[in-house]
């Protein structure tokens, strides 16, 4: 609906707008070009129709696909604007939605708005009986992760920029970004001062839970841009709310944990209230800089300040079943509140150099210090079983600090080629403290060090190669999936074997190793893509891609009972297919086709249980037809065909057969 009010507006905000023209000024002010593209979709969906809207979101409806219209003042003539641009794509129920809005005066005034809306949707089958454990008797479904979400995003953002002279600018700017929706999640019900024996039901048995989303961000800035001589200031300062509200609420009454295991099934939920809210504000400063100290010497820099500060809240209350100090099953009731006060001051500077020691070699040098300092003061109370009351303040403090140095030369010794090696070197603090005791768990320094090599080299016009090699060594890891050597390199190599004909290969390598986690992770990626055009009339193209990915590492459980480690292992190898033609057999009827074969096998899983996913087979072709006049415009149909076949959860296969009848013209 709001899609339908949106091109609604916009189709009258473009009617005004060629109405004003008329009356304001000579109708030969403006050259006026635009063009529409509406259209209507029929889908056949059969299947499990979920994954489909998760993979593509395309519905049946009648959309306006695309809509432009711009204009240019013919010389100047008109003294309000030298031109206009309105522009807008899928409107009208289409997963991604934009609308565009330009309209300049030179030296004047650069007004421009944005709008954009973006849905994002995923809701795997749950609720059936799988192959990937063994279900307890009794029980109808197996273990699935539980976690789905259907959300829209949206962004509008509207800036301002007027030219007081040639050197100083004044602008203006607003951007709002909200998220709104229903997730689909679980939580483990612990709670603060729960007792010990507590852990090991708290781990057993995470809970699904329905989450509507609600959060906005808005900021609101104005800045000063001045430019003298070789150097550019600019500088901006404003502020910035963010607001979040989360309401979880069972799926049903009653309901057990995600856990098909048999002693879950009589540990019911049978009542749960929870509710989140967060509100923070800050100020906005960011000052930057760039200039040339000498013909061969340019200097560069900034300054960037944030402080987010505003409170936090947490209330909730739940009761069920659950094994007792004794392991025998009782009734259980918790209620728990909490109060924050969050204070997140964040600095960042900046300086970089480029020096232009000669025609063939330049060396830029760039450093980073950044600051983020979290202090929350939390009041938390918990009341267990209606007698075993919890109190407690806290004060958590963490502070990271990250200096990072980059420093890359340039050569060109010859023409055609290019050599960049350089080295980033990172130190990283990090410091926990809770009220006002350093937590050794948390706190770490951490130095990284990336050598690398950047090249490109065309030894003649129809050859050309580029690419990168780099390592990168750190001392300590922060966290079990942190590596502590890493190689990587990628490599393009385009040969033109004649003018219209040409193939692209690119090859990208990755290792990374972390022996105290036993985490070892490696990608090997190779595709080769065949272009050929005969002329404006015909072409095709045609590749293969080849993927191996491989990790695993070791997992530990935090609490609960015996064995608290696991080892977590994935393996699979991916190609893909892909061809496709454009042609043009007659002077008004064209022909596009094209189609991917994706194939993956393998599969991922947890010591010691069966597969958690594995081989999957998709395929997808798209045609287009079209028939095209210069006065009456291209009508166009096309067809779409998708299935998608997973070997093990095959309940979320589907197939899906999309005709689209669209029609373009131009104005």
């Amino acid at each position: 609906m709001l899609l339908r009010h949106i091109a609604t507006m916009l189709l009258i905000l473009t009617t005004g707008t060629a109405a004003y023209a008329r009356q304001e000024v000579p109708d030969d002010s403006f050259q006026n070009h635009g063009e529409v593209t509406v259209g209507y979709r029929f889908t056949d969906i059969k299947g499990y129709r979920p994954q489909y809207l998760q993979m593509f979101d395309l519905r049946d409806g009648f959309r306006v696909q695309n809509f432009i219209v711009h204009g240019d003042a013919r010389e100047s003539s008109n003294r309000f604007a030298d031109g206009y641009s309105l522009s807008a794509s899928g409107l009208g129920g289409e997963p991604f939605a934009t609308a565009d809005l330009k309209v300049a005066k030179t030296s004047l005034y650069d007004l421009r708005a944005q709008w954009r809306q973006s849905y994002y949707y995923r809701n795997q089958n749950d609720d059936v009986v799988l192959p990937i454990t063994t279900v307890a008797s009794g029980l109808s479904k197996g273990l699935t992760d539980n976690h789905d979400w259907a959300t829209v995003r949206k962004l509008g953002s509207a800036s301002l920029t007027m030219h007081a002279t040639n050197r100083l600018r004044f602008s203006v700017d607003f951007y709002r970004n909200t998220t709104e929706g229903s997730l689909l999640t679980t939580r483990s019900l612990d709670f603060f001062g729960a007792p010990s024996y507590w852990g090991t039901f708290a781990r057993a048995n995470p809970y699904p839970l329905v989450a509507p989303l609600n959060d906005d961000t808005n900021r609101f800035t104005g800045g000063i841009d001045y430019s003298w001589r070789h150097w550019d200031f600019h500088y901006r300062a404003g502020f910035q709310t963010f607001n979040e509200t989360a309401l979880l609420n069972p799926v049903s009454n009653g309901e057990v944990s995600i856990n098909p295991a048999a002693l879950s099934a009589m540990e019911p939920l049978t009542q749960l209230s929870w509710s989140q809210t967060r509100r923070m504000t800050t100020p906005v400063s960011d000052f930057s800089y760039r200039g040339k100290l000498t013909n061969t010497i340019e200097w560069r820099g900034g300054y960037a300040y944030q402080r987010y500060r505003g409170p936090a809240t947490l209330d909730s209350s739940y009761s069920g079943i659950a094994p007792g100090g004794t392991g025998a099953l009782a009734p259980y009731s918790v209620s728990e509140g909490a109060r924050a006060s969050l204070t997140e001051p964040y600095h960042s500077v900046n300086q970089g150099l480029t020096w232009q020691v000669n025609d063939w070699w330049t060396v830029n040098a760039d450093y980073r210090y950044s600051r983020y300092t979290s202090d929350t003061l939390l009041n938390i109370q918990s009341l267990f079983n209606g007698t075993t009351s919890n109190m407690g303040t806290s004060d958590v403090s963490w502070q990271s600090g990250l200096s990072d140095l980059s420093i890359n030369m340039v050569f060109t010794p010859r023409p055609g080629l290019v050599l960049s090696p350089g080295v980033r070197l990172s130190w990283f603090d990090i410091e926990s403290r809770e009220n006002g005791v350093v937590d050794e768990a948390r706190t770490l320094r951490t130095n990284h060090v990336r050598p690398e090599l950047r090249f490109g080299y065309k030894p003649w016009s129809r050859l050309s190669f580029k690419g990168g090699l780099n390592s990168a060594i750190s001392d300590k890891s922060y966290t079990a999936i942190s590596p502590h050597t890493s190689v990587a390199g990628h490599l393009i190599a385009r040969f033109e074997l004649l003018p219209n004909l040409s193939i692209e290969n690119t090859l990208r390598v990755v290792t990374s190793e972390l022996i105290d986690a036993n985490y070892d992770n490696r990608i090997r990626s190779n595709s080769v893509m065949l272009s050929y055009a005969l002329d404006e009339r015909f072409s095709v193209f045609a590749g293969f891609t080849y993927d191996s990915y491989f990790a695993q590492g070791n997992i530990v459980y935090a609490r609960g009972a015996a064995p608290l480690t696991s080892t977590i292992r994935d393996q699979e190898i991916h190609r893909i297919w892909q061809a496709g033609i454009d042609a043009k057999p007659l002077r008004f009827l064209g022909i596009r086709a094209s189609g991917n074969y994706d194939r993956l096998t393998g599969v991922g899983e947890i010591l010691g249980e069966p597969p958690a996913y594995g081989p999957l087979t998709w395929p997808m072709v798209t045609g287009t037809v079209y028939v095209e006049h210069p006065k009456l415009g291209r009508f166009s149909l096309d067809l779409q065909r998708t299935y998608y076949i997973e070997e093990l959860v095959t309940v979320n296969n589907f197939s899906a057969n999309l005709l689209a009848i669209r029609y373009t013209r131009g104005f």
